[in-house]
């Protein structure tokens, strides 16, 4: 049953309205649950922060309500994150304890809040963001500012509060929460400029609205008014209409999620100068007086661009890219370097130190926009090619290019012969995997798994053809810079070494370890468009090399070993890698044999065992070749010793040693060492 203010509260309302609430705290998550059960029509979903996105996009009118103990900063990244992709569609409530974050938070979320708070309390304060009341608080001295004033704000649909000096203003302003202040300056008691800074200084109150309205209207008045916390200012005497359309728009919340800016400035002129342009843009405005600060909150909230003056305080233009270019190249900034008219020879310097554009003072408002509006239009840009890149191949997009440039028809799908190294890779056991985890958990040690691996193709100049399952396909072109099959070699012995890593990092993959097979082939393959050319098409690669590649990968398990290439990847790269012959074999729907080897490892990292199991194996495995069989089985059971995975019952001497002890028994006629593989 729901207290009496919620129920009334609840009934109320007249649209659904789904509260997702991502609470850590569990005594405090507990509470909530108890006290928001029953809600009527409106929704009330608790969730991790795992499930935030799915939540946001699976629902309409969302109120997101965020708290973390251990992981503020995430939630602040995550509520950057869907405001600039859902702007006003969603409203976010932050609740911590901590009120110096709610200085950088304010700018980003629709409320910052205490930690913790009545479930009442918070309910309404959710309820205001959605539906605001409208609350405008006027307070002037003068009488007839307000009889000319209040009553066609009245008729404009705004519930309004008055008081007759800045002490009384305040005292309302607490009283009654006005989403809009209309302040005059020259008060008794407390003078404007001090009426807003008290309001800006309480925190349940910095999110008011300020309009400061005066016939004080100087460049020095409105410095000074914008120092104290002023969001607009408005000259007397008043034009009514203008002053409705300024009081709209702010409850209308007119270029919310826009980009977030830091401006660097050691005594706040440059901050004063540019903020009041940039927020009536609608970005995100904060600023820092030092390079340290700077860093301390760019360690805490994402940023898109900084704007900083050529000399910083707190060291130097060089020491402020450093501070940058230490950070996650995921979370690091632009930057926009403000030079002097008569430093304009420092210009190359501060680009070419890594500034994304300088803007040369003295300039104006439309200059500023100008030069912040390109620099974050490529900023986006830049970002949209990084993204396209983690779904399209780098094959695709030059082909793409070739394709736009050549103007060709976009009905003639595209087929190329080219060189290229084939790899496949899958996971193996991974039907009994399923089986011991959920599907949440299966998701994530695969994309974990990719991620390791995605990294090490992308870092060697890979091309991801495509994940199927488990699976996955990559090729390298040949290219005139450097074989493809050297990239494809050092490519699987980097990702069995990180995938090693990761299974002994990972709490749960550390006793369950995830083991990949992996496959590779080098030859002719036909890169190619398939699909239907008026709905979807694909950029893949076909033919017999890709074929044999796929083969390689699914024979691996049969000898137990978790890579196994061709003849054609290991030519070539005998001086730089270790290889182990491992057979000569007639795969599935090919006449012609195969000889395949073992990847080992790099040429001047052998082990004593990888020596000895090479040198042993190969001779065992000559005379089995020559139908020696008798001595090949002496010596395979002597190369088992150096073998790993005997624990597993298969090693590529254990099937040997099967195949010799057959062939005793049942001599073969005409013996060419040639073995036929019955599965693909």
């Amino acid at each position: 049953m729901l207290p009496a203010p919620l129920t009334n509260i609840f009934e109320e309302l007249d649209t659904d309205i789904t509260f997702v609430l991502c609470i850590e705290n569990e005594i405090y998550k507990k509470y909530l649950k108890n006290t928001l059960n029953g809600t009527g029509r409106s929704k009330v979903l608790f969730i991790d922060k795992n499930l935030i996105a799915n939540s946001v996009s699976e629902n309409s009118n969302v109120i997101l309500i965020l708290q973390s103990d251990t992981d503020e900063f995430v939630l602040v990244e995550i509520a950057t994150k869907l405001k600039r992709l859902f702007s006003n569609e969603i409203k976010i409530i932050f609740l911590s304890s901590d009120y110096q974050l709610g200085d950088e938070v304010s700018v980003i979320v629709d409320r910052f809040l205490q930690f913790p708070l009545s479930s009442t309390d918070l309910v309404t304060q959710s309820l205001e963001i959605i539906s605001p009341s409208r609350k405008v608080l006027l307070i002037d001295d003068s009488k007839l500012v307000h009889k000319t004033i209040v009553d066609d704000l009245k008729e404009a649909g705004f519930e309004v509060y008055q008081a007759f000096d800045g002490q009384e203003g305040y005292e309302r302003a607490v009283e009654v929460r006005p989403a809009v202040v209309i302040c005059d300056i020259e008060m008794p008691r407390m003078n404007g400029y001090q009426t807003c800074e008290a309001i800006r200084k309480d925190q349940n109150l910095r999110d008011i609205h300020i309009i400061m309205s005066s016939t004080l209207g100087s460049a020095t008045d409105q410095k000074k008014g914008f120092q104290a916390g002023v969001d607009e200012y408005i000259t007397k005497p008043v034009i009514i209409e203008e002053l409705i359309e300024r009081v709209g728009k702010v409850f209308s919340g007119s270029g919310a999620g826009r980009e977030s800016l830091l401006i660097l400035d050691k005594n706040t002129s440059l901050s004063n100068e540019m903020s009041k342009s940039l927020i009536q843009q609608g970005f995100s405005v904060r600023s820092s007086e030092t390079i340290k600060a700077m860093t301390k909150s760019l360690n805490r909230i994402s940023c898109d661009l900084v704007i900083a003056e050529i000399e910083p305080n707190g060291g130097t233009i060089i020491d402020l890219f450093h501070e940058i270019n230490i950070l996650d190249q995921s979370s690091r900034p632009d930057v926009l370097v403000v030079v002097p008219e008569n430093e304009r020879s420092d210009t190359r310097m501060v680009l070419n130190a890594g500034a994304s554009a300088v803007l040369v003072k003295p300039f104006t408002n439309d200059s500023l926009l100008a030069i912040v509006e390109r620099s974050l239009g490529d900023r986006r840009s830049r970002k949209e090619k990084e993204q396209l890149g983690r779904y399209v191949s780098r094959a695709s997009m030059r082909m793409a290019v070739e394709k736009a440039i050549l103007g060709s028809d976009d009905n003639n799908a595209r087929a190329d012969k080219k060189l290229a190294s084939v790899f496949f890779s899958d996971i193996a056991g991974f039907t009994d995997r399923c089986e011991r985890y959920s599907a949440k958990e299966i998701v994530e040690q695969i994309n974990l798994l990719f991620k390791v691996m995605t990294e090490v193709i992308i870092r060697n100049e890979g091309d991801i053809d495509k994940f199927i399952g488990d699976a996955c396909m990559a090729f390298w072109l040949d290219e005139i810079a450097a074989s493809s099959s050297e990239k494809i070699l050092k490519s699987i012995l980097e990702m069995q070494h990180q995938i090693d890593l990761m299974n002994s990092e990972h709490p749960l993959l550390s006793k369950d370890p995830i083991v990949v097979r992996m496959g590779a082939n080098s030859g002719e393959v036909i890169l190619c468009d398939i699909g239907a050319a008026d709905a979807r098409m694909d950029l893949t690669i076909i033919g017999d090399t890709v074929n044999v590649a796929a083969r390689l990968e699914s024979a691996s398990k049969q000898y137990g070993l978790t890579n196994l290439v061709s003849e054609n990847v290991v030519q070539g790269n005998e001086g730089k890698f270790l290889f182990r012959m491992i057979d000569k074999v007639r795969v599935k729907g090919k006449k012609e044999p195969l000889n395949c080897y073992e990847l080992m490892c790099l040429k001047g990292s052998e082990k004593n065992n990888h020596l000895n199991l090479k040198q042993e194996f190969e001779l065992a495995l000559s005379n089995y070749n020559t139908g020696n069989f008798e001595t090949a089985l002496l010596g395979f059971n002597k190369s088992t010793a150096f073998e790993e995975g005997k624990e597993l019952g298969v090693t590529p001497s254990s099937i040997y040693i099967s195949r010799c002890e057959y062939l005793l028994e049942n001599p073969p006629g005409n013996w060419d060492g040639i073995w036929t593989l019955t599965e693909k």
